[in-house]
């Protein structure tokens, strides 16, 4: 029994050693061959999780600002663009309805002026056959009365010269004159065909004397009154081709001045129609095209809004994540560390140490004083604690990986800022220039609206001439009318006057011949019986009437000219006043209208440049975000470069320190324990 108690003893004892060798050996290899507990694995692999969850952050937060960028330049170009449509179109659609309007008061206007001109061309058509008519009448009439004169001239010259005088002097009444007449005629042996044509137009007189007298006193009388008759023919004839003429002037003038506004009218029409269909045109393209642009801002902004909901969703998401993984790794880190030291005590004691691994250590940090960067700090720091923590194989591959991403970082920096300087060139660039493409238009808008505004006050001043030289003409009209009828009455009363002398001369005329010439009443001759008439001194006194008739004569037909002269004057001038009145009415109310018209161009042009200095001012305030947002802290994008690639440089070398270190062998020379022989217990 007792040698059965010591083989128990001893078997227990083997097996605890050969428990315990197992146990040594296993440790031993686990520390060689794995070089790393697997709490420590769990805690490598957490935090590289959580590395990978923040440089996906900052990936996607970079993103997310580009894309922000991109929405917001996206929304603000389509916003100018619509504005600028909506602009267009409402400039389009009021030019369509202006030229509509004009269109239709052109061709309204057209319509007027071509009745207008028809009716003035039947009205001068009319009066050139009624004038034709009229002269030929005249020519008619003032031959046959010429004729007459004549013939009866010559008939008293052959009947003073053929007939005896006391033939001639025998009284005739207006009934026997006739008689008379044939009897005197064929004593005085007349053609025949002179005959008829005398007796023939003294019958178409119907002339009958108020007094009695004789033969030649009854044919001269009815040759001064053919005479006066030419002469009143004559003045009418030349009143009525003045009249002619006053009219076929002023409806020439009148036809002129319509046919001038048909053509300006005509132009307006046609640059009304050319601008009205260009205008649709161009609306029909503009609302195309803001439809367009309305379309992609709501495309665009419902884009941007997803892409929002989806970064704050995945940035949510990405911290809950980095929370409860931080949480596991508090919670690993603060319960577990007796546990990790009973299990794997002999390993958690491995220090791994190479000149290497802390020459990197050195590296880094002088690389971050000599850049001046707390990030190169930060990862010195983080190596050395690695270093100085952490065992196995994966420390220096854990290192390597810091470098390396800290060298990608870098380079997604360089890369970051590369895209941060072209956008800002660009956007610089295009900012400028549109800042000098509105100053442009405001310096294009500010002549336009001083030349529009000159030209407006030019037609203003002009319409207000036209409108004093009206009132002047109004007034000279006036006058002129005044004048006109004082001078008529004094006319008419000095033609009374004229033509009652006249009636007294011939009267007394009429009333010596008719007492001196009366001793001839027969054939026969009666002897003188006390008293005789003077002869010589009626002859003397009958001379000097027939002068003053004359000078009467004269003196009316002057008077009648002088009328003539100043009623045709004052109608010439009155007519000119009236087509004068006409042109300057119509060049009035035409500047007036321009005047109107430009000024609504200022108008407009003045709303145009509220908005362009509206759209300058905001241009501005962008450019100087633009500036604030591209400010580069006092170091240029060269150097900036320059001190990234040197900083790249310097991790790339602190990383290639690493290239050569052979962890086994610094783990078989630092393991005394775990490079011993483990023997089995020997009694």
């Amino acid at each position: 029994r007792g040698q059965d108690s010591s083989f128990n003893v001893e078997s227990r004892s083997h097996r605890v050693n050969m428990a315990g060798m197992r146990t040594l050996a296993f440790m031993s290899l686990w520390v060689i061959g794995l070089a790393v507990t697997p709490m420590e694995k769990v805690m490598t692999m957490l935090f590289d999780v959580q590395m990978k969850l923040v440089e996906d952050g900052k990936t996607s937060e970079l993103a997310f600002a580009n894309y922000s960028k991109f929405c917001s330049h996206g929304q603000r170009d389509l916003g100018y663009d619509i504005k600028d449509g909506e602009k267009t179109v409402e400039q389009l659609t009021a030019t369509i309805a202006k030229t509509s309007s004009e269109i239709d008061v052109s061709t309204s206007k057209l319509q007027e002026l071509q009745s207008a001109i028809g009716k003035s061309e039947a009205d001068l058509t009319q009066a050139q056959e009624m004038r034709e008519k009229e002269h030929q009448e005249h020519q008619n009439a003032h031959g046959e009365l010429g004729e007459a004169t004549e013939m009866l001239g010559r008939a008293i010259k052959t009947l003073s010269a053929k007939v005896s005088p006391s033939l001639l002097q025998q009284k005739v009444d207006g009934d026997v004159l006739l008689k008379a007449l044939g009897a005197v005629v064929d004593a005085a042996s007349i053609p025949n065909k002179e005959r008829e044509s005398l007796m023939s137009f003294v019958e178409a007189q119907n002339y009958i004397s108020p007094k009695s007298q004789n033969i030649v006193s009854t044919l001269e009388d009815m040759k001064m009154k053919a005479r006066e008759e030419l002469n009143t023919m004559a003045v009418a004839e030349k009143q009525s081709l003045h009249s002619f003429m006053m009219l076929k002037q002023s409806l020439e003038m009148q036809m002129a001045a319509d046919k001038k506004e048909m053509d300006q009218a005509k132009a307006v029409h046609a640059e009304a129609s050319e601008a009205k269909a260009t205008a649709e045109a161009d609306l029909d393209g503009s609302s195309k095209d803001l439809a367009n642009d309305k379309t992609s801002l709501q495309q665009l902004e419902a884009s941007c809004s997803q892409a929002d909901d989806d970064y704050q969703e995945a940035t949510k998401s990405r911290s809950e994540e980095l929370e409860a993984l931080k949480k596991a790794q508090e919670v690993l880190q603060e319960k577990t560390g007796a546990a990790q030291a009973g299990v794997y005590g002999a390993a958690m004691f491995l220090q791994v140490k190479s000149s290497g691994a802390f020459e990197v250590v050195q590296k880094v940090r002088s690389l971050a004083k000599k850049a001046g960067s707390s990030n190169l700090e930060n990862l010195a720091s983080n190596i050395e604690s690695l270093l100085q923590t952490r065992h196995g194989a994966d420390v220096f591959a854990k290192v390597k990986d810091l470098i390396q991403n800290m060298i990608t970082s870098r380079k997604e920096e360089a890369a970051a800022d590369a895209t941060k300087k072209a956008y800002c060139d660009e956007e610089q660039t295009k900012t400028n220039a549109k800042l000098e493409e509105l100053t442009g238009t405001k310096e294009s808008l500010s002549v336009k609206v001083d030349k529009k505004s000159s030209e407006a006050e030019t037609l203003k001043s002009e319409a207000a001439t036209l409108q004093r030289e009206l009132a002047d003409l109004s007034k000279l009209q006036i006058e002129m009318d005044e004048t006109r009828r004082e001078e008529s009455a004094a006319f008419k009363k000095q033609k009374a006057d004229l033509e009652q002398g006249l009636e007294g001369v011939r009267s007394a005329l009429s009333v010596l011949r008719d007492y001196y010439e009366s001793g001839a009443t027969s054939f026969l001759q009666q002897p003188a019986l006390g008293h005789s008439k003077d002869t010589a001194a009626s002859t003397g006194i009958l001379g000097m009437l027939e002068v003053v008739e004359s000078d009467f004569g004269r003196s009316l037909a002057q008077t009648e000219t002088v009328e003539a002269t100043k009623a045709e004057e004052y109608d010439t001038m009155s007519k000119q006043n009236k087509l004068t009145k006409v042109q300057k009415d119509a060049d009035q109310k035409f500047k007036s209208k321009t005047a109107m018209a430009l000024d609504k161009a200022v108008a407009d042009l003045s709303s145009d440049t509220a908005a362009n200095q509206e759209e300058l001012a905001a241009v501005e305030t962008y450019k100087e975000s633009l500036a604030k947002q591209c400010a580069d802290g006092g170091m240029s994008y060269a150097e900036r470069a320059a001190k990234r690639e040197e900083e790249i440089e310097g991790l790339k070398d602190a990383l290639a320190s690493l290239g050569g270190t052979d962890l086994n062998a610094v783990l078989l020379q630092a393991a005394g324990l775990r490079g011993a022989v483990v023997k089995p217990h020997v009694h």
